[in-house]
């Protein structure tokens, strides 16, 4: 229903005029018709909040897994003494091959990477 025809309403319901059959299916139908908008609303926020909150718990399901494979991570760098490789600003392959390199050259078995 047009706001206009609403005030119009209003209107006359406020100077005690009566309404007429019409008037009165109009106004009941925009009252059915705002209780279904306001009830399509609140399903569409109950939704989105279930929604949130499993979200939030997958969320939390992988940070817990994050953490220990940093965990996981940190010991396998304490046990083998891997350095982080500057490089890549993580531990990985390239610190294994600096490792090798380290130890090597600290031998003095190997010159800048050729094998004798």
């Amino acid at each position: 229903m047009k706001i206009e025809r609403l005030e119009e309403l209003q209107k006359n319901v406020n100077e005690r005029r009566s309404l007429n059959p019409e008037e009165c299916a109009a106004l009941i139908g925009e009252v059915w018709r705002l209780r279904t908008a306001q009830t399509a609303r609140e399903l569409e926020v109950s939704y989105w909040k279930d929604g949130h909150g499993e979200v939030k718990e997958e969320l939390d399901r992988m940070t817990a897994a994050n953490r220990l494979l940093q965990a996981e991570n940190e010991q396998l760098r304490a046990v083998h003494g891997l350095p982080v490789c500057d490089l890549e600003n993580r531990w990985s392959n390239c610190a294994v091959r600096m490792r090798k390199r380290r130890e090597l050259n600290g031998d003095r078995k190997h010159v800048n990477g050729d094998h004798t």
